[in-house]
């Protein structure tokens, strides 16, 4: 469990009488440092590596905050403590915000960050894998911010750029062990596609929509890569006019996930439903296990799901196999205003 201190505090805080306590000197605050990087409390054996990482990269790069600051003056030199520390922390504001244009710069296919490309890990990696990866990186970062500490003139730009990495890939880490989070970055980087299809709808040209209740007895069931189960079951067709070579096609589905890889020992494990429109070969659904495999991780994904429930009237699009052998998702404008369309007439 990571220990939260506040390390500029630590670094400026005195034992000394209360005439001299709202002032400090360098030769203090290094005194204070060997004293913390040498704390057997907050370095214990019974800690994470990681975390321990963690904490020596913050101590760090407090005590190069001061030391910064105080550069320009004698080690013996007393400094107000409340104008230190209140520098020193717009030192870390700004390693903060620098931390956002590292993200912008290392966005690649996820909507917010790619954490595996932030830790150089494989989509793949298991959370053995996660914890190394991540410990490698910000042993780097540690080492760079020690090499800074002897050094006579520190530099800003070295210090706050090594600390925003070290922020971005904490974030990054944090995303990865959490399961729900995970989850969603695993399923963005497997889609590989926009699921949001907005653009397509037009206003015109869907006509003579009718809704044929279409109830199939059996209940088909598939697994994904993450052990979750995904029932679904036909309850209707969409029609939409004879202009349409794809008419009759539009499936009615009601689909019920059971997230086994999320329940906690002890718990029963969470469901969720949804209704929404594709249109399925179930002969091949029943018989290919990797045409089914791309519809439980991709076609049903929670990101799929959700986002066609938001914004695509329920339309999922299908799985298509390109000119290349390989399969797609699509998503048909004709199917998708239909969709639409049929949205807007429940409503009235």
């Amino acid at each position: 469990m990571s220990i939260e201190l506040d390390f500029v505090k630590q670094l400026t805080t005195t034992k000394e009488t209360k005439e001299e306590a709202d002032y400090i000197n360098k030769i203090t605050i290094k005194e204070k440092y060997k004293l913390l990087i040498n704390s057997p409390f907050i370095f214990s054996k019974n800690r994470r590596e990681y975390e321990k990482l963690e904490d020596k990269i913050k101590l760090t790069f407090s005590y190069l905050c001061l030391l910064k600051i105080l550069e320009d003056y004698s080690d013996d030199y007393e400094y107000d403590k409340k104008d230190i520390r209140d520098k020193a922390r717009q030192i870390f504001e700004s390693a903060e915000s620098y931390k956002e244009v590292l993200r912008e710069k290392n966005k690649s296919k996820c909507e917010y960050i790619n954490p595996y490309q932030n830790l150089l890990l494989g989509n793949s990696s298991t959370k053995v894998d996660i914890i190394r990866g991540y410990e490698r990186q910000i042993k780097v970062i540690n080492k760079i911010l020690e090499l800074e500490i002897p050094k006579k003139d520190i530099d800003p730009k070295q210090i706050i750029e090594s600390y925003a990495t070290f922020l971005l890939q904490k974030m990054s880490f944090e995303i990865l062990m959490d399961p729900i989070q995970k989850r969603k970055i695993d399923e963005e980087i497997l889609l590989n596609f926009n699921p949001n299809q907005e653009n397509l709808y037009v206003k015109e040209g869907i006509n003579d929509l009718s809704y044929i209740e279409d109830l199939d007895e059996n209940i088909y069931k598939m697994t994904n890569k993450f052990n979750d189960i995904i029932m679904f079951q036909k309850i209707g067709t969409l029609a939409y006019g004879f202009s349409f070579k794809d008419t009759f096609t539009l499936q009615n589905y009601r689909v019920k996930k059971i997230y086994v890889s999320l329940a906690n020992e002890n718990e029963e494990p969470a469901e969720k439903e949804f209704n929404i429109f594709t249109c399925l070969d179930i002969s091949k659904l029943t018989s290919d296990q990797d045409f089914t495999a791309l519809h439980a991780d991709i076609l049903f994904s929670d990101l799929n799901l959700e986002i066609a429930t938001k914004c695509n009237a329920s339309y999922i699009g299908e799985i298509v196999k390109n000119n290349n052998g390989k399969y797609d998702v699509y998503h048909y404008q004709d199917k998708l205003c239909a969709c639409k369309e049929y949205k807007k007439l429940l409503r009235i």
